[in-house]
């Protein structure tokens, strides 16, 4: 585990972007990269994030195959950027997903958080990098 401050220093990166992009691995083994909503993450106060997506989106056929993925985080405004290496697992628990729930998700289609489709991710987080100045900087979570 690396030092308070550098962790802090990535969670604020995460706090600060509306959105992130998340690299996973195709079913032909390419690297697929895409946007995802980072909502419920603007009041994280540390690397557990959540995500919710389409149980039958093609992100979670990759996922269900190979877990392991890439979250990056661009802040525009700083140019601060991150990236997190981890896996994805998906949460069935009705009591969280009930926790994360939020109404604005009707907008997506989704009926509540028993709707079937809604797919609950936690991002378990393994390593990190990201650079200052001409430094980079690296560790586990």
């Amino acid at each position: 585990m690396q030092e308070t401050n550098e962790i802090q220093s990535i969670v604020d990166i995460v706090k600060s972007c509306d959105d992130v992009i998340l690299a996973t691995n195709r079913l032909d083994e390419f690297p697929e990269a895409r946007t995802v909503m980072n909502a419920l993450n603007a009041d994280v106060t540390d690397l557990k994030l959540h995500f919710i997506t389409n149980g039958d989106s093609p992100k979670m056929a990759q996922l269900r195959r190979n877990a392991k993925c890439c979250l990056y985080y661009f802040n525009a405004n700083t140019r601060y950027a991150v990236r997190l290496f981890g896996e994805m697992r998906v949460i069935d628990e009705l009591a969280e997903k009930e926790k994360y729930w939020r109404d604005s998700f009707r907008d997506f289609g989704y009926s509540g958080a028993d709707d079937a489709n809604l797919t609950l991710l936690e991002f378990v987080p393994k390593s990190y990098k990201f650079y200052v100045g001409d430094e980079m900087e690296t560790g586990l979570v």
